[in-house]
């Protein structure tokens, strides 16, 4: 892939792009570090609120771990299509960057409450 030569010198991509990478790390190491098998074979993957009351469903460890494997996923994927896109228009490669960046801090926030409730 041929990077234009602009992407990677236009501050606010960079700092996109930085802000991504420090929001990945986070994230996966969230999820990798925090996890624990060993406690509890089955985790709480979703919470679904019937009419009886609140309902918690257990799913196996590697729900957990798709959603590190979902946020470099998206982190990759939104620097390729920004750096593909960036010819075209230079603010639709930032709001690619700047909505992965919501969608990272998301999902970290979610596998955190995910984890703790184990």
């Amino acid at each position: 892939m041929d990077l234009p030569k602009k992407f990677l010198r236009d501050r606010a991509v960079l700092l996109l792009i930085t802000l991504l990478a420090v929001l990945l790390v986070i994230g996966v190491s969230l999820v990798l570090l925090r996890f624990d098998i060993s406690k509890n074979p089955t985790t709480i993957v979703a919470y679904r609120p019937n009419i009886s009351g609140a309902s918690y469903q257990s799913g196996k460890p590697i729900d957990i771990y798709s959603m590190a494997i979902f946020m470099a996923i998206t982190a990759v994927g939104a620097v390729i299509l920004s750096a593909r896109v960036y010819n075209l228009k230079r603010y639709l490669s930032i709001f690619i960057l700047a909505s992965s960046v919501f969608l990272l801090i998301l999902s970290t926030i979610v596998a955190n409450s995910l984890i703790s409730l184990q």
